[in-house]
């Protein structure tokens, strides 16, 4: 058998009463010349060092024979999160048969220890960062043939062993000539993106099928990096050409609930949601969903979702087209209106999943590309209150070179309170503008003002239109329109539209 073979000493018998006993020495601890140097002999010892064959030795290395089976790893590029990542394990036998087979998998991690649970105490799948779920083997198996040369000797009586743990495997080869293979499959799932290296051992007797008979080993490793897939982000933003003032984002409230978004009540919040791919592969998105927290809807309404090309997701919860596919780098959006109907503090905003599969071509990811995979994010929860003050900015969609048209400021008081508010306007060489450029005006308890001007463009393309600041002197708060919102597109002359719609099928039909 291999391994390190040692000579503890030599006993030499001469006749019936006369015994001599020899104990090994290495020839570095002994003092002078050692006898058999100076026998007219060379001993060859059984070594493949011929520098250590001359000095002499106690200790040899007994080697294992070269192996003559191959083991191949092949796997299907990047791991993801969330998917069962195949890993193929062929055996091809080139010279030796494959008796008594015994195939170990081990999942080791960079520091070359194996995957162990977070929590010491738990050990279900959630605990670990990567965990081998199971191992499937190809349906044609090589059995042992009856009138094979191993089996006229004795017949195999070999079990068929499989053993699948979070980080280790153990599976049983069935028997295989020379020149046949087999092969069978690892499914592993990463819960975390983490680095790891898959080790997966054969050891095989060439012609016997003792389980004491010296084995022939061949060991294989593949590194395997796991990483998310989406990087999913969120954010909160008012409609088109709406500004709120909330008293939250005006007070200095240290407290922990401070740092929270803040939204309006009864007003049509907009949540845009963007998922980005973070993996080297292509990825199909296949649906898109919030479920929130709040089941009966009394704290909050959840209105239709679309992405900014309009395709509707309806419910939030629709599959969508085959062909949205995120190639590496890449963005999606969607848009979630929400309305909160109650005044509370720290309300639940429910989570986020989108469902997404890889897209890919080749063989290996075939199996990663049918399944669909879920990736959830949990919202933070939001503040909700009632605004003070709603400034809306009311301008047509699009303007002509020289031709005037209105635009006006509606500042609407949702409290009790009479509210005086005192406005500017911040002038541009765009327009000339018609109107009062500052004043102050008391806005009666949930009524509205509405401050109206006449602009006349003076060039074409998009223009930045005259911004308004509005403060409410009873909270020393101001609100200034954004300038995102305050642009204008101006037609060199009067445009002819054609309105039409695009069918399902892609054609397009005059309406």
């Amino acid at each position: 058998q291999s391994g390190k073979l040692e000579c503890i000493s030599v006993l030499a018998r001469i006749s019936k009463y006369f015994t001599i006993c020899f104990r090994a020495e290495s020839p570095a601890s002994m003092e002078g010349q050692p006898l058999w140097k100076f026998e007219d002999r060379i001993e060859v010892l059984p070594t493949k060092d011929p520098t250590l064959s001359s000095i002499g030795q106690k200790v040899i290395q007994v080697e294992d024979p070269d192996p003559l089976v191959d083991l191949v790893l092949s796997s299907a590029g990047p791991a993801l999160v969330g998917e069962i990542y195949p890993v193929s394990v062929l055996v091809i036998t080139k010279g030796h048969r494959v008796c008594s087979g015994e195939l170990k998998i081990n999942l080791v991690d960079p520091r070359g220890a194996l995957i162990t649970p977070r929590d010491v105490e738990s050990f279900s799948s959630e605990n670990h960062d990567v965990e081998l779920i199971g191992i499937l083997v190809s349906s044609e198996l090589k059995e042992p043939r009856p009138n094979s040369e191993v089996t006229e000797n004795k017949s195999p009586n070999v079990e068929n062993v499989r053993k699948v743990q979070q980080s280790f495997g153990l599976l049983s080869v069935p028997f295989l000539d020379v020149g046949e293979s087999w092969s069978c499959r690892l499914d592993i799932k990463w819960h975390r993106p983490k680095s790891v290296t898959l080790y997966v051992s054969l050891g095989y007797s060439p012609n016997s099928w003792e389980s004491t008979a010296q084995k022939v080993n061949v060991h294989k490793s593949l590194q395997i990096e796991g990483s998310v897939a989406i990087a999913i982000s969120h954010q909160f933003i008012m409609p088109f050409r709406k500004d709120l003032l909330l008293l939250s984002r005006i007070r200095q409230d240290t407290s922990s609930s401070g740092h929270l978004t803040t939204l309006a009540l009864n007003e049509k919040n907009i949540l845009l949601v963007t998922a980005k791919s973070c993996s080297e592969v292509p990825l199909q998105l296949t649906s898109a969903s919030l479920q929130m927290d709040d089941k009966d809807g009394e704290t909050c309404i959840l209105g239709h979702a679309c992405s900014p090309d309009h395709v509707l997701v309806s419910n939030c919860s629709d599959p969508m087209s085959s062909e949205l596919v995120l190639m590496p780098g890449e963005e999606f959006k969607w848009i979630f209106s929400v309305c909160p109907l109650k005044e509370v503090m720290g309300m639940p905003m429910g989570t986020l999943s989108i469902g997404w599969r890889r897209k890919s071509q080749s063989i290996e990811s075939e199996s990663c590309s049918a399944m669909e995979i879920v990736s959830k994010q949990k919202l933070p929860d939001v503040n909700v209150e009632k605004a003070v003050v709603v400034v809306y900015l009311d301008c047509p969609p699009y303007a002509v070179l020289g031709v005037p048209f209105s635009f006006s400021l509606r500042i609407e008081n949702q409290t009790a309170l009479v509210q005086e508010i005192q406005y500017s306007l911040l002038e541009t060489p765009s327009f000339l503008i018609s109107g009062s450029h500052s004043d102050a005006v008391f806005v009666l308890p949930n009524s509205e003002q509405v401050l109206a001007y006449t602009l006349l463009p003076l060039f074409s393309g998009h223009q930045q239109l005259p911004q308004i600041i509005v403060t409410s002197e009873r909270y020393s708060a101001r609100l200034q329109t954004s300038a995102s919102s305050a642009r204008l597109f101006v037609f060199p002359s009067n445009p002819q539209f054609q309105l039409g719609y695009v069918s399902k099928k892609g054609n397009n039909s005059e309406s």
